[in-house]
C-alpha cells in the first residue's frame, strides 16, 4: 500500500487601508430671499447581488477508468495536501468523511493492524477490504488523534500510525476528473509534484474538494480553482 503523508493548512490575510479626503469649498454670500428647499429623498443602495454557488466539476465513466489506472501505477500520481479548516472541528470532518465511506486506520510497518471509531474513541482489530483506495490520509500530526494514537502505539507497536483510507471509487473518480481538467490546462498530471486545496462541508452534510494550488516538477507554482463534490464521484455511474 502506497501511503501518502500530507496534511496541510493553508491561510492568508490581507489589510487594505483606505484614506478619505476632505475639502471646503468657499461660497459667496447668500441673497436674503431663499427659494424653498425641497428634500429629496435619499436614494436607496440596489441591493448587493447574491454570492453565486459554485458548480462542482462532474466526473464521467471514463475519468473512473482512467482514475483507476493512475491508482494502478501507484506513486505516479502528484501528492495530495488538502486541509480541514472548513469544517468547525476535526471530529465533524471525520464524522462527514466517515458517512462517505472512508474509515480510520492504524497502520504499523506499512500493514493495517487495526481499525480506529473517531468519534467513539475507541480501537478494534478489524479486516479491510480491496475496496479501499491505497492513497491513504497520514493524520499522525493531528493533535485530537493523539489520545488515540498513543492508545495504538501501547497496543500495537511503537510506530504505529492514524491514517484515513477513502473508497477506492472516490480516489478514482477525483485522480481522473483532477487529470482530466489539467490536460484540459495542457498540462499532465505527471508534470506535477503536488497539488493544494481544502476540504469543505457540501450541501446535506456532504464533502467537497477544493484545489486550489499546484506546484510543478520544476518548482514552479500555479493557482487552481477546481472543486470536487466526493459524494457525487461515489455516486457516479460506472
Amino acid at each position: 500500500m502506497s501511503l501518502l503523508v500530507r496534511v496541510a493548512c493553508h491561510g492568508t490575510v490581507a489589510l487594505w487601508i483606505g484614506l478619505y479626503l476632505a475639502w471646503r469649498v468657499l461660497a459667496p454670500p447668500l441673497p436674503v430671499e431663499l427659494p424653498a428647499l425641497r428634500l429629496e429623498p435619499a436614494p436607496q443602495a440596489a441591493p448587493a447581488p447574491a454570492a453565486v454557488e459554485a458548480t462542482p466539476l462532474s466526473v464521467q465513466s471514463a475519468d473512473l477508468t482512467r482514475g483507476e489506472a493512475l491508482l494502478r501505477e501507484g506513486g505516479a500520481f502528484p501528492a495530495l495536501s488538502f486541509s480541514y479548516q472548513s469544517f468547525p472541528s476535526f471530529g465533524a470532518y471525520a464524522a462527514a468523511m466517515d458517512a462517505l465511506g472512508a474509515r480510520f486506520v492504524i497502520v504499523h510497518r506499512r500493514s493495517i493492524v487495526g481499525a480506529v471509531d473517531v468519534s467513539a474513541g475507541t480501537l478494534a482489530e478489524t479486516r479491510i477490504d480491496a475496496g479501499f483506495s491505497p492513497r491513504a490520509r497520514d493524520y499522525s500530526a493531528e493533535p485530537a488523534l493523539a489520545p488515540l494514537t498513543r492508545r495504538a502505539r501501547q497496543r500495537f507497536g511503537e510506530g504505529a500510525e492514524i491514517m484515513m483510507l477513502v473508497p477506492r471509487r472516490v480516489d478514482a473518480g477525483l485522480f481522473g476528473g483532477l487529470a482530466r481538467e489539467l490536460a484540459s490546462r495542457g498540462r499532465e498530471h505527471a508534470d506535477y509534484r503536488e497539488l493544494r486545496g481544502r476540504y469543505e462541508s457540501g450541501p446535506a452534510g456532504g464533502v467537497r474538494l477544493r484545489v486550489q494550488a499546484a506546484e510543478r516538477v520544476d518548482g514552479g507554482r500555479e493557482a487552481l480553482d477546481l472543486l470536487f463534490d466526493l459524494g457525487a464521484i461515489a455516486r457516479a455511474p460506472a
